[in-house]
């Protein structure tokens, strides 16, 4: 019954994040001075090891896909764009590997990826068995309207990028980090995300349209979603989103990661309900959590026993043959008789909410009623409460 701990999650992301980024720099540095690389690769002369500022790849004006600039069978090797712009081109059977894209603009009519590799796994140090260098490209500061087909990009790290109207198709995504960014109107469809990081992230309109199904594991992390405006336009969506993911999830047989999400998108789509559901949904709730907390059940209970205590000094309880009510207690004040009544209220409120009846104390005639209602109430807690521990212990 393990819930995700966000702030330890994040945590360890944040480090995981720190220590590519780390890697990249120094595989990039050495590679750019030794120009030593596999012969798997043949870097393009033209595009490999340089640096471009403030160029534009391919026609400004919107085309259709079709009629994309097309670039092909081109390995590019550490390279860095910076302040470029990419338009209307479509990038088929190319490997970039160890680039830096930043601030960059991959815009007009989009940008197609297609069997393209983004991702150097093997590495060239000797000897180099076991060991792999996982050299990925670094996004930073962009806005992408691209699409992803049948690529390789694992290991990407994307930091401050605004992705838009995007797809992520038969792609390999393991261990992306996606970080202090915006998805908006993302679609992703048989698409491997194990180990995928996506932290403090907007996201709208996130969309799985899987013939099969997409791939996600225990280390699969996804951020809760920041507030912006918080109308109720945004926590429709962001309910969806939350509701998105937990299907994921589920999907992939993480029933713990479901369970998550689905109580985020509870408690999302609660900011939105009318009056009448709001009000279900608070007691759903507050009682076991929408199912995913148990122990909301014992801290309902709690509080529901405190609350009949009172209850019971204020209709009357009957203590070895004395009425105690607010009346006599407050007619002759004495604390130490104060807590020794609330004290014998709560032993009465206990036995009645656990249907096991009273002890010394017992109820008065007019507060027969408040006895009957919290041993109805007590018995609906316990049957929540081990509902919710048999549903979570079951999945």
């Amino acid at each position: 019954m393990a819930y995700i701990n966000f702030k330890e999650e994040n945590s360890k992301a944040k480090n995981q994040f720190h220590n590519r980024l780390k890697n990249n720099g120094k595989l990039f540095k050495k590679l750019r001075e030794t120009k030593n690389i596999s012969k798997d690769y043949m870097p393009d002369k033209e595009y490999s090891y340089k640096d471009f500022n403030g160029r534009i790849f391919g026609e400004h004006r919107i085309k259709g896909e079709e009629n994309f600039e097309e670039v092909s069978n081109k390995d590019i090797i550490c390279s860095t764009f910076q302040n470029c712009k990419f338009n209307n081109m479509k990038f088929k059977d190319c490997k970039f590997i160890g680039c830096y894209f930043i601030n960059c603009d991959f815009g007009s009519g989009g940008v197609a990826f297609e069997n393209c590799i983004l991702f150097k796994e093997e590495s060239d140090a000797i000897p180099s068995l076991n060991k792999n260098d996982n050299f990925s490209c670094i996004f930073k500061g962009c806005n992408i309207y691209g699409k992803f087909l049948n690529c390789l990009l694992n290991y990407a790290v994307f930091e401050n990028c605004s992705i838009q109207n995007s797809n992520f198709n038969l792609t390999d995504m393991t261990s992306v980090i996606i970080k202090n960014s915006e998805l908006n109107l993302t679609i992703i469809a048989d698409t491997d995300l194990s180990g995928a990081k996506i932290l403090n992230t907007y996201i709208q309109d996130l969309e799985f349209r899987d013939k099969y199904i997409s791939k996600m594991d225990e280390k699969t992390f996804v951020d809760k979603i920041k507030l912006r405006s918080k109308t109720r336009s945004e926590y429709e969506g962001i309910y969806m989103v939350y509701e998105t993911l937990a299907n994921k999830f589920k999907g992939n047989q993480l029933n713990n990661n479901f369970g998550e999400y689905y109580y985020l998108a509870q408690k999302t789509k609660a900011k939105v309900l009318k009056p009448m559901p709001r009000i279900v949904s608070f007691l759903t709730w507050s009682t076991c959590g929408y199912g995913e907390r148990p122990i909301y059940a014992v801290y309902s209970s709690i509080i529901i026993i405190l609350i009949f205590s009172v209850l019971y000094l204020g209709f009357g309880i009957d203590i070895n043959g004395q009425l105690v009510n607010y009346y006599t207690i407050f007619n002759n004040f004495n604390l130490a008789e104060l807590k020794e009544y609330f004290n014998e209220a709560i032993n009465l409120s206990v036995g009645m909410f656990a249907g096991v009846g009273f002890n010394t104390a017992q109820p008065t005639a007019s507060s027969y009623m408040v006895t009957n209602v919290e041993m109805l109430v007590g018995v609906a807690m316990m049957g929540i409460g081990i509902g919710a521990v048999t549903r979570k212990i079951i999945r």
